[in-house]
């Protein structure tokens, strides 16, 4: 199935399903939801950033460091700089690019 929608409340993440049911619910502790796609979800938890898929396992963790979180869709974007970096799900680069 895929994510049709997360909503953060509290310290958790509910993700839904495209039938709108609840898929999982996914622990933010002091983190924050950053973003999704119809197949994750990305939790910033201090400088680093947590990846999930539709029922709540672990992904990947992509180190934000001192960058910022741009996006996340088809590739998980963090700028570092005057660099882009992206990333898949898993957390293999997918390359850099100048901003």
């Amino acid at each position: 199935m895929t994510i049709s929608s997360v909503v953060q409340r509290g310290s958790s993440a509910y993700v839904y399903n495209e039938k709108n049911q609840t898929s999982c619910t996914i622990s933010l502790g002091s983190g924050s939801l950053c973003g999704f796609s119809s197949s994750f979800v990305c939790v910033k938890r201090g400088s680093t950033l947590y990846v999930y898929d539709e029922k709540g396992h672990s992904l990947s963790t992509i180190s934000v460091g001192s960058g910022e979180f741009h996006s996340c869709a088809a590739t998980i974007n963090i700028k570092r700089g005057s660099t882009l970096y992206m990333y898949d799900e898993k957390g293999r680069s997918k390359g850099t690019r100048s901003v």
